[in-house]
Protein backbone atom coordinates (compact mmCIF):
# COMPACT_ATOMS: atom_id res chain seq x y z
CA UNK A 1 0.00 0.00 0.00
CA UNK A 2 1.24 3.45 -0.85
CA UNK A 3 2.70 5.45 2.03
CA UNK A 4 1.03 8.16 1.62
CA UNK A 5 -2.48 9.24 3.95
CA UNK A 6 -4.54 10.20 1.17
CA UNK A 7 -5.20 8.42 -2.25
CA UNK A 8 -7.65 9.53 -5.01
CA UNK A 9 -9.90 7.28 -6.79
CA UNK A 10 -9.15 7.86 -10.58
CA UNK A 11 -12.60 7.55 -13.08
CA UNK A 12 -12.46 3.38 -14.50
CA UNK A 13 -11.88 3.43 -17.95
CA UNK A 14 -14.39 1.79 -20.20
CA UNK A 15 -12.22 -1.21 -20.97
CA UNK A 16 -12.10 -1.47 -16.94
CA UNK A 17 -14.76 -4.11 -15.12
CA UNK A 18 -16.77 -1.82 -12.46
CA UNK A 19 -15.55 -3.62 -9.82
CA UNK A 20 -11.55 -2.26 -10.55
CA UNK A 21 -10.58 1.16 -9.28
CA UNK A 22 -6.83 2.66 -9.97
CA UNK A 23 -6.30 5.09 -6.82
CA UNK A 24 -3.22 7.42 -6.89
CA UNK A 25 -1.42 9.30 -4.29
CA UNK A 26 -0.34 12.93 -4.24
CA UNK A 27 2.85 11.80 -6.01
CA UNK A 28 1.20 10.54 -9.06
CA UNK A 29 1.84 6.90 -7.87
CA UNK A 30 -1.24 4.69 -9.70
CA UNK A 31 -2.11 1.30 -8.13
CA UNK A 32 -4.92 -0.72 -8.95
CA UNK A 33 -7.68 -2.59 -6.54
CA UNK A 34 -10.31 -4.56 -6.96
CA UNK A 35 -13.47 -3.25 -4.90
CA UNK A 36 -14.96 -5.80 -2.77
CA UNK A 37 -17.73 -3.34 -0.70
CA UNK A 38 -18.31 -0.52 1.30
CA UNK A 39 -18.68 -0.85 4.74
CA UNK A 40 -20.91 1.66 7.14
CA UNK A 41 -19.49 1.82 10.79
CA UNK A 42 -19.80 4.67 12.96
CA UNK A 43 -21.44 6.88 10.96
CA UNK A 44 -18.69 7.08 8.59
CA UNK A 45 -17.89 5.04 5.31
CA UNK A 46 -15.38 2.49 4.51
CA UNK A 47 -14.19 0.71 1.36
CA UNK A 48 -12.89 -2.56 1.11
CA UNK A 49 -10.10 -3.31 -1.80
CA UNK A 50 -7.85 -5.93 -2.46
CA UNK A 51 -4.87 -5.21 -4.51
CA UNK A 52 -4.89 -7.08 -7.84
CA UNK A 53 -2.74 -9.72 -9.06
CA UNK A 54 1.00 -8.60 -8.83
CA UNK A 55 0.28 -6.12 -6.18
CA UNK A 56 0.31 -8.11 -2.63
CA UNK A 57 -0.25 -11.24 -1.29
CA UNK A 58 -3.36 -13.11 -2.70
CA UNK A 59 -5.17 -12.85 0.96
CA UNK A 60 -4.81 -9.28 1.67
CA UNK A 61 -7.38 -6.75 1.73
CA UNK A 62 -7.31 -2.65 2.28
CA UNK A 63 -9.60 -0.99 4.06
CA UNK A 64 -9.74 3.07 3.28
CA UNK A 65 -12.31 5.58 5.08
CA UNK A 66 -14.13 6.85 2.25
CA UNK A 67 -13.71 11.06 2.75
CA UNK A 68 -16.85 12.92 1.05
CA UNK A 69 -18.58 9.91 0.23
CA UNK A 70 -21.83 12.06 -0.85
CA UNK A 71 -19.87 13.62 -3.46
CA UNK A 72 -18.36 12.97 -7.16
CA UNK A 73 -15.04 13.88 -5.97
CA UNK A 74 -13.96 12.18 -2.56
CA UNK A 75 -10.80 10.73 -1.06
CA UNK A 76 -9.73 7.37 0.46
CA UNK A 77 -7.68 7.12 3.44
CA UNK A 78 -6.30 4.22 4.80
CA UNK A 79 -7.19 3.25 8.35
CA UNK A 80 -4.35 3.38 10.37
CA UNK A 81 -5.74 2.20 13.21
CA UNK A 82 -5.50 -1.66 13.72
CA UNK A 83 -8.67 -1.87 15.87
CA UNK A 84 -11.07 -0.29 13.74
CA UNK A 85 -9.34 -1.89 10.87
CA UNK A 86 -10.41 -5.37 12.49
CA UNK A 87 -13.85 -4.54 13.59
CA UNK A 88 -14.63 -3.37 9.78
CA UNK A 89 -12.55 -6.46 8.26
CA UNK A 90 -15.29 -8.07 10.63
CA UNK A 91 -18.45 -6.57 9.29
CA UNK A 92 -16.87 -7.28 5.90
CA UNK A 93 -16.40 -10.52 6.32
CA UNK A 94 -19.62 -11.71 8.11
CA UNK A 95 -21.62 -10.03 5.16
CA UNK A 96 -19.62 -11.71 2.31
CA UNK A 97 -19.37 -15.05 3.72
CA UNK A 98 -21.29 -16.60 0.66
CA UNK A 99 -18.93 -14.39 -1.61
CA UNK A 100 -15.24 -15.16 0.08
CA UNK A 101 -13.74 -17.82 1.33
CA UNK A 102 -12.19 -16.85 4.69
CA UNK A 103 -9.56 -18.08 6.95
CA UNK A 104 -10.39 -19.21 10.19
Amino acid sequence: MPDQNNIHPDAPSEDEGSDRITLTDENGQKQEFEFLDFIDYSDKQYAVLAPLEGEADDDQVLIFEVENADQENNTLIPVADEGLANAIFELFRNRNADRFEFES
